[in-house]
Parts: C-alpha cells; structure tokens; sequence
C-alpha cells in the first residue's frame, strides 16, 4: 500500500539538500546494516515519548477517568447531570477514535 503523507515532499527537498551538501558523509555506522529490531520503539514513539505526548485515545482516558471521579463525589444533580453529559462526549470520541484507528489497520 503506497501511504502519501503531506510531509513526504518537504521531508524529501529537506533530505536532498542536506545530501547534497554532505551532511550525510561519513556518519556513524556507515556501510554497516541497519538495527531493525522489532522490539524495539519506532521513530515516532520515540518523537511522543521524548516530547512526553501521548496518543489522543490516551488522554481522553484519563480525562474519562477524571470525570468519573468528579461524579462520584459530586452531590449536587445539576452538576452530576453536566459531568455525566461530558463523560458521555468524552466515551464518544474515545469510541470514534478506537473505530478509527482499527479502519485504518
């Protein structure tokens, strides 16, 4: 499957320039095979845990998780009744994003 990422025509000016130029002459591990090991985080995990980003499935499960503790101590209906309108927006799109991260699988 050929994957056109907005990205692929900048990341590829970028990188023959920088070829060009010879920034990538005589680097580290030249000649030498690549470490494809499986086991171990791709470019981009590495990029989100560096920057320390997590994934958006994963921030609105804690945010579903705070809100779960919000109603659970609040007391006041109308409050409750807003929570759990926030809660059920946040399961949404908790639901929208799993369905759709599973389609393009």
């Amino acid at each position: 499957m050929d994957m056109h990422h907005p990205l692929n025509l900048t990341l590829d000016l970028y990188l023959k320039r920088k070829a060009e130029a010879g920034e990538f002459d005589h680097l580290e591990g030249e000649g030498k095979p690549l470490d494809l090991d499986p086991g171990r985080p791709g470019i981009i995990e590495k990029l989100l845990q560096e920057a320390d980003v997590k994934p958006l499935v994963v921030m609105l499960h804690q945010k579903s998780t705070l809100l779960q503790g919000h109603l659970k101590d609040e007391r006041d209906p109308d409050c409750r009744r807003r929570i759990q309108h926030q809660l059920a927006d946040v399961q949404t799109r908790i639901g929208i994003e799993i369905e759709t991260w599973r389609s393009l699988r």
